[in-house]
């Protein structure tokens, strides 16, 4: 990416390109705008000063990174930067070595899936750059040898993005999809894992769940689902789509067989940006399903699953600067700034006469999302309320579940206390 930048920099140094036309020069203004200064690392008002490098104004708060991630400053104007370039210098391009790829779904791009590999601690050669979370569910929904009959283990929770190509195997091929009910909240891993120990039969062939749940915000211990699922022969297949950025995620610890997620949530990246790893071990049981010239290039084994014609490329250069932004930041500040801002959050509720806390208390099984209602007010008027009171943009889930309410780094106490003071309000008058 660095050397991509350097290329199309130079290519474009003179401040004037000419038209194809023979008309006036037209200006290649592909600067982006300057952004606020960054922080010192031991600045007292540091998380205020990170919050400066988001577009949103300052007296609204969104808390619904559970479903997009907002863009920092320095992504977007990247993406920006990335495509007024390209369409200044396409001309340029003579599909030689000397000019970088114009377009996405044509080459391996491995320096950048190493940087992404360095996030999730896997080799970058064992994943793959999709577009989303569902890309992956699809390439191991469809893309495994299964016959009538093989069970595949899921959740009565499961989002359709995560779970809908199984269904789609299940009417098609007669494959069996089990649903376990997780309760909401469980108490511990163990009860979970009990649960899934239970649903296991000698015709079980994959285990296929969230590794945090959308709607309620469960944690499964996927560490030892894996295990549970390897002692029983079956394959372990997880959905990261809320993880990416939103707690620590280390796939070569987990040990699954495949994952997928969305850094278009929790790692700010733009949307049209997945991530799909397959360990490499099992890369050969899954087929490509969605298949380009690369379909059966088992030397960059993950790289079939990327190859499937035209992208934007701008896309993947953000996700580029939205690595460059985490670990600047630094992975370990980042994660447990998300935590604080939750716990902080659930603290509060439990405080309250009438507030309800749907997501799960014990450590291992929370995350950044806490999901909560208040009794006797609907979700939906919990949503509004929030809103029209303090401009806190949280997302319902729905009754008797409430409101999903995502925490993350752009967010502060202050927010986090307005609304635990909302809530305290509505509770005294439902």
């Amino acid at each position: 990416m660095v050397k991509r930048r350097k290329f199309l920099g130079a290519l474009i140094a003179p401040t004037m390109v000419s038209s194809i036309s023979g008309g006036p020069a037209v200006h290649a203004n592909v600067g982006p705008e300057p952004a606020p200064a960054w922080p010192e690392e031991n600045d007292p008002d540091y998380w205020d000063r990170i919050r400066d490098q988001f577009y949103f104004p300052r007296d609204e708060a969104f808390f619904n990174t559970g479903t997009i991630g907002a863009l920092p400053r320095c992504v977007l104007e990247r993406v920006i930067e990335d495509m007024r370039t390209l369409e200044a210098t396409v001309t340029r391009w003579d599909y030689t070595e000397r000019t970088p790829n114009w377009i996405s779904g044509y080459s391996p791009e491995l320096p950048l899936r190493e940087k992404l590999g360095r996030a999730v601690n896997v080799r970058g050669r064992d994943l793959a750059i999709t577009q989303n979370a569902t890309f992956g569910m699809n390439f191991v929904a469809l893309g495994l040898d299964l016959k009538r009959g093989d069970e595949v283990i899921q959740t009565d929770q499961e989002h359709p993005g995560g779970t809908s190509g199984w269904l789609m195997r299940a009417k098609r091929d007669g494959i069996v999809v089990k649903l376990v009910k997780v309760p909401v909240p469980p108490r511990d891993p163990d009860e979970v894992i009990e649960l899934f120990r239970q649903a296991m039969t000698p015709r079980t062939r994959v285990l296929a769940v969230p590794h945090i749940i959308s709607a309620s915000g469960i944690v499964l211990p996927v560490k030892r689902l894996s295990a549970l699922a390897h002692e029983h022969g079956c394959l372990a297949v997880f959905d990261g789509a809320q993880v990416v950025g939103q707690i620590p995620l280390d796939l070569a610890d987990i040990g699954c067989d495949a994952y997928f997620s969305s850094p278009h949530k929790w790692l700010l990246a733009p949307p049209g940006n997945g991530l799909f790893y397959v360990r490499p071990d099992r890369e050969n049981l899954v087929w490509t399903t969605l298949c380009s010239a690369e379909w059966d290039n088992h030397q960059d084994a993950l790289y079939r699953f990327m190859q499937y014609g035209t992208g934007n490329k701008s896309l993947q250069v953000g996700l580029d600067a939205a690595l460059d932004f985490y670990f600047r930041i630094g992975p370990k500040r980042w994660h447990d700034r998300n935590r604080a801002l939750a716990d902080r959050l659930r603290s509060g509720l439990k405080q309250i006469p009438g507030a309800l806390i749907r997501s799960p208390l014990h450590p291992e099984l929370s995350g950044a999302v806490v999901v909560y209602g208040v009794e006797g007010v609907s979700a939906e008027k919990l949503e509004g309320e929030l809103w029209a009171r303090r401009r806190l943009r949280t997302r319902s889930v729905g009754d008797p579940l409430g409101v999903r309410h995502s925490c993350h780094i752009y967010n502060s106490e202050a927010e986090i206390d307005a609304a635990l003071e909302i809530v305290s309000g509505l509770a005294r008058k439902a």
